[in-house]
């Protein structure tokens, strides 16, 4: 990570919780070896070994994180939508991750992930690869040659998935630990592993046992499935007659890790299942376009918020079918607003501030000191050019962030930074 120091001029936002808006506007934030060390209002007194980069008149935010979305689905992402959650599996995306055995297709379909995520300005990711262990080392190097933050996940599945894409137990063990193997020559650029069995339905007792395990030797991180749809809870209900719940066929082989699991969906949840995402500080991962383009259901994120449950944004794809988390934060609130007029008011609508704290310092969370403009967070960061609309009328800067995420896309980012540094768009040549 670079020593240089920086003083940054711009209209700063962020939101510190998700009831809280700091706004710095028409200020001066001072950045040295990528971590933030004060926002001033007036212009402090800078060396010649000081560099000041103005981007007044210019909107910054946190850079997103998008905590859940599968890159092989990357190609599928738009089809089948007219489906429930296991047809839709079984007949778009199971075959086509059984694709990424293939090293030129995993190769020409991981740019093009990593590159629209860079556009898209998700600073950091968690994503799910395939159960080939080949393309997950790949899709680590593409975050890495970025400069993006992300954990990847060699997908574990040893049961009902289609006989293209499957793996014996003994294969999946032996195989993840290739792929923990591997991983270490990327940890010093900030891409991770993440353990993965894709949702308890796909791994057997045997391999669920082993993986907790690996999370207790290792202190690993976990992301998987939960309570995405009703006829997946009855299923899972068959399969683990001795859990007392969906969720507890994670905590049962000790795979909610306190502070360190990503749950995504979680829309059908029990009372006792929202009691287990406090206790375990699980980070729940909101993934409202898949929610609603495959009928899963709405999640109650207000609810879940005011337990006192983290929650982060997740594209989704294929499920979802937009990168930009721009139109995550959009179905979110939208979702809610659903929910509470569907259910007579018993759910609350989220805010603005809230959908966008998913986006950043919600999902951010996961990854440190990110998502937040404060002293001793780290500079990740996004710089808008919002011109087009602001030249009818001046907006206060909590509106123009309103607008660029309603109305803007990832061409008003002109520029992306990572621990302090600009990030160029990646060249894979």
């Amino acid at each position: 990570m670079s020593q240089e120091r920086y003083l940054i001029q711009g209209d700063f936002i962020s939101t510190p919780t998700p009831q809280e808006v700091a706004i710095h506007e028409n200020a001066y934030m001072s950045v040295e070896g990528g971590m933030i060390q004060s926002i001033d209002k007036k212009k402090p007194d800078i060396g010649s070994d000081v560099q000041l980069i103005d981007h007044g008149g210019q909107l910054v935010i946190p850079g997103f994180s998008d905590i859940h979305l599968h890159a092989p689905q990357y190609v599928t992402r738009g089809l089948g939508y007219d489906k429930e959650l296991l047809p839709w599996l079984n007949d778009y995306t199971f075959p086509e991750e059984s694709r990424f055995k293939d090293h030129a297709y995993t190769d020409l379909v991981f740019n093009d992930v990593v590159e629209d995520l860079w556009a898209a300005g998700t600073l950091h990711s968690v994503i799910f690869s395939s159960l080939h262990t080949d393309a997950s080392i790949t899709l680590m190097e593409k975050y890495a040659k970025a400069g993006l933050s992300a954990y990847v996940g060699k997908v574990n599945m040893d049961r009902n998935s289609v006989e293209e894409l499957s793996e014996t137990t003994e294969a999946s063990m032996r195989e993840t630990e290739r792929f923990l193997e591997a991983a270490k020559d990327y940890a010093d650029r900030d891409v991770l592993p993440i353990l993965t069995p894709r949702f308890s339905p796909s791994c057997t007792n045997e391999l669920m046992r082993w993986l907790g395990d690996k999370v207790l030797e290792l202190d690993l991180p976990i992301q998987s499935h939960v309570n995405e749809n009703l006829g997946e809870v009855a299923w899972v209900k068959e399969l683990f007659p001795e859990s007392k719940h969906y969720l507890a066929t994670y905590d049962d082989y000790d795979l909610l890790p306190q502070s360190r699991a990503i749950m995504a969906h979680s829309i059908h949840n029990t009372a006792s299942e929202m009691e287990m995402f406090k206790d375990k500080d699980v980070l729940i991962a909101h993934c409202p376009d898949s929610n609603s383009n495959l009928a899963s259901g709405i999640m109650p994120a207000g609810e879940m918020l005011d337990k006192g449950i983290r929650v982060g944004l997740g594209s989704d794809i294929g499920g979802g079918n937009r990168l930009f988390i721009g139109y995550a934060i959009e179905s979110a609130m939208k979702a809610s607003r659903l929910l509470w007029a569907l259910s007579e008011h018993e759910h609350r609508v989220i805010t603005f501030a809230e959908a966008f704290h998913m986006a950043t310092a919600g999902g951010g969370s996961f990854f440190g000191k990110t998502g937040l403009f404060m002293p001793g967070y780290f500079f990740d960061a996004l710089v808008i050019d919002d011109r087009r609309f602001t030249k009818y009328r001046p907006l206060s800067v909590f509106e123009r962030l309103q607008k660029f995420v309603f109305c803007g896309d990832d061409r008003n980012i002109v520029t992306r930074y990572r621990k302090g540094q600009v990030l160029p768009k990646p060249e894979w040549n």
